[in-house]
């Protein structure tokens, strides 16, 4: 019985494999042309360049940011490659984008956020009182 059961199995292994292989296509010819593929180029990491900075103005295709430079407001326009519909003229943003063409073409955005005051944990109270010192006893 055992025999017969691994016979079985060994059986139905063999022809599932050779289904498998029968619905697989086969390959290209070596000297037929290739099917075109859309090429997409990925961009690499050191071609990304980040920066911050106000929002002047917004469109379909373009959107304009002030950033701060040294002490100078710097304008920078960046061509979108889609519309964005949550960000509005006077948000603060991070950018990344990577030039192409001679344009500055916008990858990611996302808010920027405030950086939070960190207080000293040894910081005295501005409002302190002072500390009054009871008075001695009279002693006659």
């Amino acid at each position: 019985m055992k025999r017969f059961m691994v016979w079985a199995i060994a059986l139905v292994f063999l022809f599932c494999t050779s289904a498998i292989a029968a619905t697989t296509p086969a390959a290209p010819a070596p000297g037929a042309p290739a099917a075109e593929k859309k090429e997409v180029k990925k961009v690499e990491k050191k071609d990304v360049k980040k920066t911050a900075g106000k929002v002047l103005e917004i469109s379909d295709k373009t959107l304009k940011i002030e950033r701060m430079l040294k002490g100078k407001a710097e304008t920078i326009e960046f061509s979108l490659e889609k519309p964005f519909a949550n960000i509005k003229v006077g948000d603060q943003l991070k950018i990344s984008y990577i030039e192409k063409n001679g344009q500055n073409v916008l990858l990611k955005v996302a808010p920027a956020q405030k950086a939070a005051v960190k207080k000293s944990k040894k910081e005295t109270p501005k409002t302190a009182k002072p500390v009054a010192t009871p008075a001695a006893p009279v002693t006659k």
